[in-house]
This record gives structure tokens, sequence and C-alpha cells, in this order.
């Protein structure tokens, strides 16, 4: 991820969809196994834009994004 001036992180820079230091510290916690950090507002926002997604009454990241740490 590329922050950029403004603090915003994205998949491929300041063009993608940007996410706020915040949202990207929620993405961050929700990786290491800590969703039950993330606030409601991150998470909907987080939800909305494809980082993670609702299963079984639960949230986690989706496959792309576990992909995507997983190659660091």
């Amino acid at each position: 991820m590329i922050p950029d001036a403004l603090g915003a992180y994205s998949e491929n820079g300041p063009s993608g969809a940007a996410i706020t230091r915040e949202e990207f510290v929620s993405l961050r916690d929700g990786a290491k196994g800590l969703m039950h950090r993330i606030p409601s507002e991150h998470k909907a926002r987080l939800i909305e834009l494809g980082y993670i997604e609702e299963v079984f009454g639960g949230i986690r990241l989706t496959k792309r994004w576990q992909m995507r740490i997983a190659e660091g």
C-alpha cells in the first residue's frame, strides 16, 4: 500500500480507492485476527471497498486481501 500526500492508502497509489490511515490501521488489526477492534464506521467502509467481508455473523479479510498480505 502506498500513502498519498494526505496520508490515505490505496492498493495502486493515489488513483485507487483510498482509505485513511486509521482505516488502514483497522485493516492491519483485522489481518492480525483482531476484527473485534475495528470501529463500525471503518467496518462499513472496508466492506464497501471490498477489503473485508461479512461471513457467518463475523467479518474477515477478503480472499484478495488475504493473498496480498501473505505476499508481503
